[in-house]
């Protein structure tokens, strides 16, 4: 071989793993250059440790496994999340009580510490790959995902996907009673983000933010309150995108979109 060949960024490779382009046969090829990238970000056949590694789950596997690990096991991730949050909680505890003992002329820094504790609010996150979407949007379906925690607030995301007869897509979030609202702070406030994931580049992705106020909670006060009921009323966009644009972009993908959903609980005002 040209030994500039060995080392050239732009030389064609197949993929270490040995993954092909889904629906293609044959093994992937890519530049020298971006084998690093392919490995590191998007390899189905590429070992990955679970998201929840840091909780104390130590299985690895593909990364195309990984949406089936994690719907077998939410169980086990949800109770290492719990132990997480509690062990936390015990450790501030701690730090707050030795304070005290130390001196009672300490009650600023206790005061501080409190307040650092508290600003620690939690964050949830939901990856959705939602399928069916034209039939659904021909059915003017309402859409439910699966349960999702906040923290210890319980949470869903619901998809109209022709919202009042208008082409549009909207997406609602709703807090639902859980078993651990008597211990949370009501009502709730945060900060939702929705994203639709482009299917092409996975770049140029469609962002939709907003941060709840004051006034969000006097307007709309059953959805943010602890829930009497199985639910709250969602609170979300009525217009994410139009259904013409959502086909005819690169949002949609065979008969499929991507939908990552974060909700960041935030300090009363």
């Amino acid at each position: 071989m040209n030994p500039h060949l060995e080392d050239c960024d732009e030389f064609p490779l197949h993929c270490p793993n040995g993954c092909s382009k889904e629906g293609e046969e044959g093994l992937r090829e890519l530049k020298r250059k971006d084998i690093p990238v392919h490995l590191d970000n998007h390899c189905p056949l590429q070992k990955v440790q679970c998201a929840y590694w840091e909780h104390g789950c130590r299985e690895e596997m593909e990364r195309r496994q990984t949406d089936t690990h994690e719907r077998e096991f939410f169980h086990i991730h949800f109770k290492l999340s719990m132990t997480d949050i509690k062990q936390k909680q015990t450790e501030s505890t701690n730090k707050i009580a030795i304070l005290e003992k130390q001196n009672s002329d300490k009650d600023l820094q206790i005061a501080s510490l409190t307040k650092a504790l508290l600003s620690q609010l939690p964050t949830g996150r939901l990856e959705w790959n939602v399928k069916e979407v034209k039939q659904k949007i021909e059915n003017k379906d309402i859409t439910y995902s699966d349960p999702f925690y906040v923290g210890l607030y319980k949470c869903q995301c619901i998809i109209y996907w022709d919202f009042e007869s208008t082409d549009n897509v909207g997406v609602f979030i709703r807090i639902m009673r859980g078993d651990f609202d008597e211990k949370l702070h009501w009502p709730i406030r945060y900060r939702r983000t929705l994203v639709l994931i482009n299917r092409v580049n996975n770049k140029d992705n469609f962002v939709n933010s907003r941060e709840l106020t004051n006034e969000d909670l006097e307007k709309y006060p059953n959805s943010f309150k602890r829930p009497t009921e199985h639910e709250n009323n969602g609170l979300g966009t009525r217009s994410l995108i139009s259904n013409t644009k959502l086909l005819e972009e690169k949002y949609y993908e065979q008969d499929s979109v991507a939908l990552h959903i974060s909700v960041e609980v935030l300090p009363s005002l």
